[in-house]
C-alpha cells in the first residue's frame, strides 16, 4: 500500500509543477510570436477570429518543443523540494530505493512521450497546414495555386520510369503530349528499354495507363538497334504511378505525418534530388518525443544532488540544462541538413548524450 501513495504522491506534486510550466511556456511562445507578427497582422487589417484561430493551431507545434523543458522544470522542483524538505530523506531511510522514488516520473514521461508522438503524427502536420492556409490566404489574401493542373512534368516513377510531359490535368487524370522513358539494367550500365511517345495519356485506373496517337521505340542493349511501333491506342498495365503523384503538393517536413514524409524521401531519392534535410526531419520524429524521457532521466539525478535548490534555483537549473540540451539538438540537425552526419545520428545524438550523461549521474548519487 505505502509504494502505491508514495507513487500518487509524487505523481501529483509532479503533474502540478508540470502543467503549470507548461502554461508558462506556452504562455511565453504565443506572446513572443504575436509580438513578431503584429505588424502583419495590423497591416493586412486581419480580424482578431482568424487571429485567434491562426493560434489555436500554432500551440500542437509549440507543445511539442517546450513538452521536455515543462518536465525537466517539473522533475526538478518536485524532487528538489522532496530533497529540501528531508522527505526524500525519510523515503530512503524507510527502505524506498532512489530508483523507485524515480519510478512514477519516469513511467509518467514514457507516456508522454507516447502522447507526443501521437500528437506530432497526427495533430500538428494538420495544425501546420490550416496555419499556413490562415496566414497565405486568409490573412495575406494570396492567390491560391492551381493544383489541378501542372505544366512541365518531369517525374522519376518506381522500377526505373520517367515521365516527361507538357502538362497534366489532374481532373481528367491526362496527360498532354507526354513520354514515358523506361530504364533498366543497374546504375553502372543502365540503357533505355523502351520509349513511348504519345499525344496524350489517361488513366483508367488500377495502375492501368491508355496513351494515344504515338510510337513506341524498342532498343537492344546489344546491337543498339531500334524497332519503332506506331498506334492509335496502347494500354500499360502494372505502372504503379497515380495521378496525384503528378502534381506535388509542397509541404514542409512539420506538415508531413511520419509516413508522408517517407514517401516524400523516396521521392527525392527517385528523382536524384538531395534527401539529408527530408531524412533528417524523418528521424526527428522519432527523437523528439523521446527527450522528454531521456532528459527527466538526465533531471532526476540532478535534482538529488542540489539538496538545498529552491524554487528559482530549479527553474533556473532546468532552463539551463534545456538550453543545452536544444542547443546540442538544433548543432546536430545542422550537421544532419548538410550531410556532415547521417540522419540517424543527427536525429538521436542530443538523446543518447544526455541519456549516458543522467545514467551516469544516477549511479553516482545511489553510492
Amino acid at each position: 500500500m505505502f509504494p502505491i501513495l508514495l507513487d500518487r504522491y509524487i505523481i501529483r506534486e509532479f503533474v502540478k509543477i508540470f502543467l503549470a510550466a507548461l502554461s508558462g511556456f506556452l504562455f511565453v511562445c504565443l506572446v513572443g510570436d504575436a509580438a513578431e507578427r503584429l505588424n502583419e497582422f495590423v497591416d493586412a487589417s486581419a480580424p482578431l477570429r482568424l487571429i485567434l484561430l491562426f493560434y489555436l493551431n500554432q500551440i500542437p507545434y509549440y507543445l511539442i518543443f517546450i513538452l521536455p523543458a515543462s518536465s525537466l522544470i517539473a522533475t526538478l522542483f518536485t524532487l528538489g523540494q522532496l530533497s529540501r524538505y528531508s522527505e526524500l530523506t525519510a523515503m530512503l531511510a524507510s527502505g524506498v530505493s532512489l530508483g523507485r522514488v524515480f519510478r512514477p516520473i519516469l513511467a509518467l514521461m514514457l507516456a508522454v512521450s507516447a502522447a507526443s508522438f501521437l500528437v506530432d503524427e497526427t495533430v500538428v502536420p494538420r495544425a501546420n497546414r490550416n496555419k499556413e492556409e490562415i496566414q497565405e490566404y486568409r490573412i495575406r489574401k494570396r492567390a491560391r495555386p492551381n493544383r489541378e493542373v501542372r505544366s512541365r512534368v518531369d517525374y522519376q516513377g518506381e522500377n526505373g520510369r520517367r515521365w516527361v510531359a507538357a502538362a497534366f490535368r489532374l481532373d481528367e487524370a491526362r496527360f498532354i503530349d507526354v513520354k514515358l522513358i523506361q530504364f533498366a539494367g543497374p546504375p553502372e550500365a543502365l540503357h533505355i528499354d523502351y520509349r513511348v511517345d504519345a499525344a496524350g495519356s489517361t488513366y483508367l485506373g488500377d495502375g492501368q495507363w491508355r496513351f494515344s496517337g504515338g510510337t513506341v521505340r524498342y532498343f537492344d542493349p546489344a546491337s543498339r538497334d531500334e524497332w519503332v511501333v506506331r498506334f492509335d491506342t496502347l494500354t500499360l498495365a502494372g505502372l504503379a504511378e497515380k495521378p496525384e503523384d503528378f502534381v506535388i503538393e509542397v509541404k514542409e517536413p512539420q506538415q508531413m505525418s511520419f509516413a508522408e514524409l517517407k514517401r516524400e524521401v523516396a521521392r527525392l531519392r527517385r528523382n536524384g534530388m538531395r534527401t539529408e534535410l527530408a531524412e533528417t526531419e524523418l528521424w526527428f520524429k522519432t527523437s523528439l518525443p523521446v527527450a522528454n524521457f531521456v532528459i527527466v532521466l538526465f533531471g532526476a539525478p540532478l535534482a538529488v544532488t542540489r539538496r538545498r535548490m529552491g524554487p528559482g534555483v530549479g527553474i533556473a537549473l532546468g532552463v539551463v540544462v534545456y538550453m543545452l540540451f536544444m542547443g546540442t539538438y538544433y548543432l546536430t540537425r545542422s550537421m544532419g541538413y548538410n550531410g556532415l552526419l547521417s540522419a540517424p545520428a543527427a536525429a538521436w545524438s542530443a538523446n543518447l548524450i544526455f541519456a549516458v550523461m543522467g545514467a551516469g549521474l544516477f549511479f553516482k548519487v545511489r553510492k
